[in-house]
Parts: C-alpha cells; structure tokens; sequence
C-alpha cells in the first residue's frame, strides 16, 4: 500500500484487508513498530476473540496475557487497539431505561479494561497509541467514554481503504468464505490435460519440488508483498501433480511441512536449495524417521516463525488447492490449516480444518487442530516465557 495511514478512519478502514474479513467480538492490535530513521510502520495486525468475558478476565488477571501475545509477534514501540463489538454503542443510543443502563455498564467494562491493557503495555514501554471502538454502524474512541461516534462508512471509503479496494482487495463478511474451494470437476477435467488418472511417482515429485524450491525461496526473500501471480506461475501440471503425490501419502506430508516451513532445522534453506530431487528425497526419508523431527515443526518448536515465510507457503498451497487431485485436498486442507495455526491465526486454522474433515471424517491432523482450537492451545512460540533465539 502506498498511501500512508494518517488518521483513525485509515488505520480502521485497513483492518479488514488485512484480515480478510470483518472481524466481529474481536480486539485487534494494529502492531507499530519504529524505524531507524524514526518513522512508524506496521506489518502486523492480531486479532482475537474479545466479549465481555474477556474484558471481565482482563480486570481479574491484568493485561500480561495479551501483552505476551502481542510482544511476540516482533519489535513492538505502540499498539492501536480496535474493539468490534456490537453491543458496545454510543450515550444516547437507546434513550433511558433497561437498555440504556446495559449499554453504560458494557462500556464502562470495556473502558475498564482497555485502560488496564494500556497500563501494562506502558510498563513494558510500548505506547497505547490510541484504542478504538467498531460496531456495525459507528466508530469512536474508547476513552471518550461514547459521546462521540463517526458512521463506520468515513473507514470504509478512506484513503487507504480505497486504494486497497482497488487493488483488488475485497474483505468478505464471514472467514468460512474465505476457504479456497476446488475447482469443479469438469474444470479439473480439463486442466489435467488427460492425465486425471495418471499418478506421478515419488521420486519424480522430490525433484521438481527441488526445482521449485529456490524459486520459493528466493520470494521469500524480498521485501514486496507477495505476488500472488508469481506463485500461480509456478503452479504447471507437472507442479500440481507433484504436490498431489507428496500431500497423499503421511511420510512426504510431514516432509513437505518441514521444508515449507523454511525454519526446520534439519531443513535450512541454504541447504536445501543445492538439492537435487534424489538428494533430498533421500535427506526427507532419512528426517522424517526421527521422533525428534516432529517437535521441531513450525508451532511445535519455539522458534518464532518468520512470518512472510508461513504466509508465502500458505498461499503457494491455497494456489495448488483449486487444482489439486480429490485424493490430496483434506490432507492439504489440514496441512493449511497447520500452517494458519502455527502462524497465531486460530480463526482461519479452524475453518480450514472443518473443510478437511468435511471431506474426511475422522482426518487425524484436522481432529488435532480443531481440538488445539477449542481448548485454546497457542503454538509454542507464543505460549514460551522466553522467544527462541534462531
């Protein structure tokens, strides 16, 4: 995005393009970091889920919980913190009576609340650099207690929501639409040229993984945002059907996860890059046989992942799931939403797995993840007391 975010109905029109929906019973913290020549920029947005059970546990506890959260996803100097909550509605909304006391006590709960979150974040030096509230209406800041409001429609249209807008960005109203479906089965017909029924073999699958890799990497490894396009370039038949042998069977699944983490240990991209197919076939064998090898994954490990590296396989495996084979789309429906679990992003690692287990009933990883999620377990990089040094 080029234009700059330089007031409330900016930062606020941003948000759901950057979560790809719109966000409801949710606190998100538009993440500020300070550059070296002393500008503030922001690369990452945190959304979790906020009622008034979650303010009334902020009271109890104090804000540490979600100040760990938040220091963990990278240098922190300042935090904007947006509230959407419907219930949460301006003086005056409703007149007098019942309705009225409700809403002066749920405000009252949240502004409790946010101001304890701010105490904590400024005993840890990051500034609280303005807290906002969003129904489906109205916006206004929280500290102004609901006097003020402005029509949610001043965000939409903003500057920065505009130019996103028209770069294609179309935030949608539920995360389930925003779950990749298959192409139809006459589509897939006929992007498989008459090889639907053909099966690649292994081996052959390894070595254009190994020649597709440094191209990944080398993505990875910029500083624009990523290119969808691109990513849809490497995506030819013989792509395709070699990620369709390697997401079928459990031994390349896992494989697959390691290297496209760009974090495992035993796969260091430097490494891997100089491969050929047979010598990293031989190399994903040879890991994946270890138990050890499974606690380094991504959000098993306490490595912080980095998180353009999770991002650029979430979407290189989003682009190969339209045309994957019928055989591979639960187990690659799990496998993205490991990949969306063990970035944080809990709401989209759920609706990924119920796709894969709409597919396959009992499917192992997806169980897991659901499971992850409703108990509420976080990937161990951001339930560690102390971040890993990579």
């Amino acid at each position: 995005m080029k234009t700059p975010a330089r007031t409330p109905e900016d930062i606020i029109g941003i948000i759901p393009h950057t979560l790809g929906y719109t966000p409801r019973r949710s606190l998100v913290a538009v993440i500020v970091g300070t550059e070296l020549n002393g500008s503030q920029t922001s690369s990452t947005t945190m959304r979790i889920d906020f009622d008034r059970e979650s303010a009334a546990q902020t009271l109890s506890e104090g804000g540490g919980w979600y100040a760990d959260l938040v220091m963990r996803a990278g240098t922190v100097t300042g935090v904007f913190l947006v509230l959407y909550d419907d219930d949460y509605q301006p003086v005056g909304a409703f007149g007098a009576g019942a309705d009225a006391e409700y809403a002066e006590v749920h405000r009252g709960l949240i502004r409790a609340a946010i101001d304890e979150l701010a105490i904590t974040f400024a005993a840890r030096s990051v500034d609280t650099l303005s807290a906002w509230w969003v129904n489906q209406e109205h916006f206004g800041r929280i500290d102004e207690d609901g006097y003020d409001c402005t029509p949610l429609i001043e965000a939409t249209t903003s500057a920065c929501a505009t130019e996103l807008v028209a770069g294609g960005s179309n935030p949608v109203n539920d995360p389930e639409d925003l779950v990749i479906a298959p192409m139809p089965a006459e589509a897939f017909a006929d992007s498989r040229r008459g090889h639907a029924e053909e099966w690649m073999g292994t081996d052959e699958a390894f070595a254009i993984l190994a020649e597709v890799y440094p191209r990944l990497d080398a993505m990875r490894c910029e500083e624009e945002a990523i290119d969808e396009a691109r990513i849809h370039d490497l995506m030819d038949l013989p792509t395709v059907m070699a990620l369709d042998t390697l997401l079928v069977e459990k031994w390349s699944r896992d494989a697959l996860e390691m290297i496209l983490s760009f974090d495992h240990p035993d796969f260091p991209p430097s490494l891997v890059k100089g491969l050929d197919g047979e010598e990293l076939i031989v190399m994903s064998r040879r890991v994946v046989a270890q138990a050890r090898a499974a606690q380094q994954l991504v959000g098993l490990s306490a490595r912080a992942p980095r998180p353009r590296d999770i991002m650029l396989t979430i979407a290189f495996l989003k682009d190969y799931l339209q045309a994957g084979h019928p055989r591979a789309r639960a187990n690659t429906y799990a496998v993205i939403a490991w990949f969306e679990w063990s970035l944080g992003g809990s709401t989209m690692a759920l609706n990924y797995a119920r796709a894969a287990l709409g597919l396959e009933a009992e499917h192992g990883l997806a169980e897991l993840i659901v499971s992850a999620v409703d108990m509420g377990c976080l990937p161990r990089w951001l339930t560690e007391t102390q971040r890993s040094t990579i």
